[in-house]
């Protein structure tokens, strides 16, 4: 037995056929089991041992023993294997018939009950459980223009870390010119999951992103750069937020490199310290978000009705800037709140194709882009970093 909290040496003194023995060392405990005839379970019922599942029945059945326990719900499960009672009278009734009951096809029965009741066992039954349900399909779109080796980082971790029954992961590239093209080919014909797309021309990032959008079949949509790597569980957390508040018309992630609120403070060097430090910062703020005028679109989610409310990105911005500014804008005009996920990291090379650009050529585009979304929607506001990013 273990400690003796209730006293029960004192109780039962007088009683010459019972021995207390105290707390004994766990590996001394197979020895007292092997010489034991029947098992006791003589719980009292209390809403406490109403829902508890006893594990000492598993150990004593693994042993081939008989067990007799008083009835609670749990030990349904383990049918006639475990002998019940609801009186006294009945318990003691119940352990002299175990005293008769010491078979080799009962003690067998037994065993192989036990035996099928690891937690490899129970992680398949969950396994199981979950297939079971409904998840709601997540389409990623990863808009791809050269840059293949960052390319290979963000399908990686989109297949490996979003850990989501339900993805569907669309690839468009933009007419790549450093061999994306054939990889992509490849990794299409690999992954049979993920739809392929080639452009035959770079159309820009708003049109390829449309393209990527008119494909999907999810109910929730999601635009990723690949120059993003993303980390565990990144799918389903930003979904629950959306599902959480109906009124949310997008959200976006948490990052490293960006240039505004949603930026936060790190301290990995290589990517493969990101991962660890990610869940360190985000496991700390479950559940929690904040309002941002903007989010970049190099990784954000919006459910379906958002995209059927708001319709595609405008083409009007040609290879990119400020269509991420208009679409939210556009988000904002039809009632609806941007957010961004305190619980979602995701990483960021930040501008990987646009750097590409000589610096005249994107100057001259990013003042033509401004233009026209000024005229669209008044004079722009510079994005702005958050002076206490930790502290909300």
């Amino acid at each position: 037995m273990g400690n003796d909290t209730v006293n029960a040496a004192n109780a039962l003194k007088d009683l010459q056929n019972i021995v207390m023995t105290g707390e004994v060392p766990y590996k001394q405990l197979p020895f007292y089991l092997h010489a034991f005839d029947v098992c006791l379970l003589p719980f009292k019922v209390i809403p406490l041992t109403l829902a508890t599942n006893p594990v000492k029945v598993y150990e004593y059945l693994a042993a081939g023993k008989s067990v007799v326990s008083v009835d609670l719900p749990e030990m349904e499960q383990f049918g006639s294997l475990v002998a019940t009672a609801s009186s006294s009278a009945q318990f003691v009734a119940s352990v002299k018939a175990a005293l008769q009951m010491g078979t080799s096809e009962l003690v067998e029965a037994r065993k192989t009950f036990a035996a099928q009741q690891t937690w490899r066992h129970r992680a398949a039954e969950f396994n199981s459980a979950v297939a079971m349900l409904k998840f709601p399909k997540i389409s990623v779109i990863v808009l791809t223009y050269n840059n293949l080796e960052l390319t290979k980082d963000c399908l990686s971790s989109l297949l490996t870390r979003s850990h989501y029954p339900n993805l569907e992961i669309i690839v468009v590239d933009n007419a790549s010119t450093d061999g994306s093209d054939v990889f992509l080919k490849e990794f299409g014909e690999t992954h049979p999951n993920v739809h392929i797309i080639l452009n035959a021309k770079n159309v820009g990032f708003a049109a390829g992103n449309n393209i990527g959008l008119a494909a999907a079949t999810g109910d929730y949509l999601t635009m990723v750069n690949n120059d993003t790597v993303l980390t565990r569980g990144w799918a389903m957390t930003m979904m629950r937020h959306l599902q959480a508040d109906p009124t949310i018309g997008l959200v976006g992630p948490v990052t490293n490199n960006i240039g505004n609120e949603a930026r936060v403070p790190t301290n990995y060097s290589t990517l493969p310290q990101m991962p660890a430090e990610a869940a360190f910062y985000t496991l700390q703020k479950m559940g929690r978000f904040f309002p941002i005028k903007t989010a970049a679109f190099f990784c954000v989610m919006l459910p379906r009705s958002t995209y059927e409310r708001c319709g595609p990105l405008c083409e009007e911005y040609g290879l990119g800037f400020f269509e991420d500014d208009d679409y939210c804008r556009r988000v904002e005009e039809a009632g609806l709140s941007i957010m961004c996920c305190r619980d979602v990291f995701v990483h960021h090379h930040l501008s990987a194709s646009f750097n590409k650009i000589p610096s005249k050529e994107r100057m001259v585009l990013m003042e033509r882009n401004k233009a026209i979304y000024e005229t669209k929607w008044g004079r722009w506001t510079p994005h702005e970093y958050q002076v206490e990013p930790d502290l909300k």
